[in-house]
C-alpha cells in the first residue's frame, strides 16, 4: 500500500465513523424524546456537527480522488442501534457513551493531524476544525457526568469503536 493509500484509508475510517457518529446520536435522540427531554438540544447540536463532519470528510476524499467508504447506511444504522441501546441504560449511560466516544475520536483526528499537517495540509485544516467541535462535545458530556461512568457502556464503546474502525479499513 503506498502512503497515499494510506492516507485516504485514514480519511475513509474517519469518514466512516462520522456517519456512525451521527446515527449514535440520531439513536440517543430517539429515547431522550421519551426519557429525557432536556437532552434533546445537545444532542441534536451534536447530531448537527456529526452530519457536517461527516460531509466535510467526504468532501476531503472526494478531492483527494479517493474512494469514500462502502455502504455507509451500515454504519449509521450501527450506531442507531448503539445509541438507542445505550440511552435504554439512563442519561449516565449516554454521557458516559459520549465522552469515551469522544476521546478515541480525539484520539484519532490527533494522530490524523500528525500525519496531514505535512502531507495535505488543507485536509489537516479540516481535521484540526473538527477536532475543536469534538473535544467539546466530550468536555460538554464530562460536565454533564454524575459520578463515575457507566462501566460497561465504556467497554461496549470501545469495542463498537474497534469494530467500525476495522470495517472501515476493509470495506
Amino acid at each position: 500500500m503506498t502512503s497515499t493509500d494510506l492516507l485516504n484509508q485514514h480519511l475513509r475510517v474517519i469518514y466512516a465513523c462520522e456517519k456512525g457518529a451521527t446515527g449514535v446520536y440520531w439513536g440517543h435522540r430517539v429515547v431522550a424524546a421519551v426519557f429525557f427531554r432536556d437532552l434533546i438540544a445537545p444532542l441534536s447540536e451534536m447530531h448537527a456537527h456529526e452530519m457536517e463532519h461527516f460531509a466535510r470528510f467526504g468532501e476531503i476524499l472526494k478531492a483527494r480522488g479517493a474512494r469514500r467508504v462502502s455502504f455507509p447506511l451500515l454504519w449509521c444504522a450501527g450506531g442507531i442501534a448503539y445509541g438507542v441501546l445505550v440511552a435504554l441504560f439512563g442519561r449516565q449511560s449516554v454521557w458516559t457513551s459520549t465522552v469515551t466516544i469522544e476521546a478515541i475520536v480525539e484520539r484519532e483526528l490527533m494522530a490524523a493531524a500528525t500525519v496531514f499537517k505535512e502531507a495535505d495540509p488543507q485536509a489537516y485544516e479540516h481535521i484540526h476544525t473538527i477536532l475543536l467541535d469534538e473535544l467539546a462535545h466530550k468536555n460538554g458530556a464530562e460536565l454533564s457526568l454524575v459520578g463515575k461512568p457507566v462501566a460497561f457502556v465504556v467497554g461496549f464503546a470501545k469495542v463498537s469503536a474497534s469494530v467500525a474502525k476495522r470495517l472501515a479499513q476493509v470495506l
